[in-house]
């Protein structure tokens, strides 16, 4: 007899989620691994971000969208406000930002959301909120969403790496 069944259906779509989630710090430390500081400041062309400011970038969303996370578990159909990214950027200066900082703190905040979504009962995965700028979603809509966006990043972090000429030999 096993103890353990295999997840189907929305249960492990929701295990896949949270291990997206949970990976991601660790995925961004392997590939910022050996940078250096001038291809960390790379930027592909005028107004576009470096390595640093995508990864301070994805610190602040991880902040942000917790705090939403947690208001539409709490609240009743909370509104979830929009924020302006590039003015965030500008005011915490993620290009002068330590960047094993800046990864401990997306750990940190991650390690938090991960914790709530672990503990979140299914059925509170159709718990809805109102993105300002997005409308009307549920929890498990707005947790991919989340994770595409983060996936999106990732592979951004991995272009610019290429082009500051990390990996050239």
């Amino acid at each position: 007899m096993t103890l353990f069944q295999p997840l189907t259906g929305k249960s492990a779509d929701s295990v896949e989620i949270i291990e997206a989630l949970r990976v991601l710090p660790e995925q961004l430390r392997e590939e910022v691994e050996g940078l250096s500081e001038e291809q960390l400041r790379f930027r592909p062309g005028e107004g576009q971000w470096c390595v640093k400011e995508v990864i301070g970038h994805l610190r602040d969303f991880a902040e942000i969208d917790h705090d939403r996370l947690v208001r539409m578990i709490s609240m009743e159909n909370p509104l979830l406000p929009g924020y302006d990214q590039e003015t965030l950027a500008r005011e915490h200066n993620h290009q002068e930002a330590d960047l094993k900082v800046v990864l401990s703190e997306l750990t940190s905040v991650r390690e938090q959301t991960v914790h709530v979504l672990t503990e979140l009962v299914d059925a509170n995965w159709a718990r809805q909120g109102r993105h300002e700028e997005t409308g009307r979603m549920s929890i498990r809509q707005f947790v991919e969403r989340w994770v595409r966006h983060e996936a999106m990043h990732l592979e951004h972090v991995r272009a610019l790496k290429r082009q500051a000429g990390a990996g050239r030999r």
